[in-house]
């Protein structure tokens, strides 16, 4: 390869200036470059033009630029030097990632926010789905399973035992009058019955919450 030297740019301060300078002062142009030192155009380009962002990692572009330099006969060390003090040492500097590089990185944060965003949404519909259940345990009315009597029965009993079971730390009421219930959640009340029709209501409530309703119609038949 022949080179033939020639003034060099007028006052290069950049390192792209002066690595500019110093090809076109040997009257080498860009495509003898990259045919002698086997980086490609885009590369060469970037770096005369200081378009760091555009090249590899750092480690890569130093080798870019001692065989840049090697093919114009110059100072390596002195070109080092002038990468190091405009970019500095680290080897791992963002802005030096290759495109794919970067692309990989902004896929990866898209991901990676993605899943974030999935797990938030997960753990949103979980919590409401719980602060729901809560509200509606609290405001809800309690069950109540009521073993007896049975309803629309006939009887010639005076007396009727209301028996049943309901939710713990429920207040039970039998026909308006509140009744106890047991450490199983049992409560039991005797009812005094008129002759005829009977209607025995059983109410439950916790605090804060709707009334349970349960209705029982007994016939109260002396001549059965």
């Amino acid at each position: 390869m022949v080179f033939v030297k020639r003034k060099l740019d007028r006052n290069p301060q950049t390192l792209g200036e002066k690595l500019r300078a110093l090809r076109r002062g040997q009257a080498v142009s860009l495509e003898m470059m990259e045919k002698e030192t086997q980086i490609q155009l885009r590369y060469i380009e970037a770096l005369e033009r200081g378009r760091y962002e555009d090249l590899p990692e750092p480690i890569y572009t130093r080798n870019f630029i001692r065989s840049y330099v090697r093919a114009l006969k110059s100072d390596e060390g002195y070109f080092l030097e002038l990468y190091e003090e405009e970019c500095g040492v680290c080897d791992l500097v963002t802005p030096m990632q290759t495109p794919r590089q970067r692309i990989k990185k902004i896929k990866f944060l898209v991901s990676n926010k993605l899943l974030k965003f999935v797990w938030l949404f997960i753990i949103a519909i979980l919590i409401f789905g719980y602060l729901s259940w809560q509200i509606k345990e609290i405001v809800g009315p309690p069950e109540i399973i009521l073993f007896s009597p049975v309803d629309s029965s006939v009887t010639s009993e005076a007396k009727v035992v209301v028996e049943g079971y309901v939710d713990n730390e429920a207040t039970v009421y039998v026909n308006g009058t509140q009744v106890v219930v047991d450490e199983q959640n049992i409560f039991n009340s005797t009812i005094d019955l008129d002759k005829g029709l009977n209607i025995i209501r059983v109410e439950a409530e916790r605090r804060y919450s709707k009334k349970a309703l349960i209705e029982r119609r007994i016939v109260f038949d002396i001549q059965k």
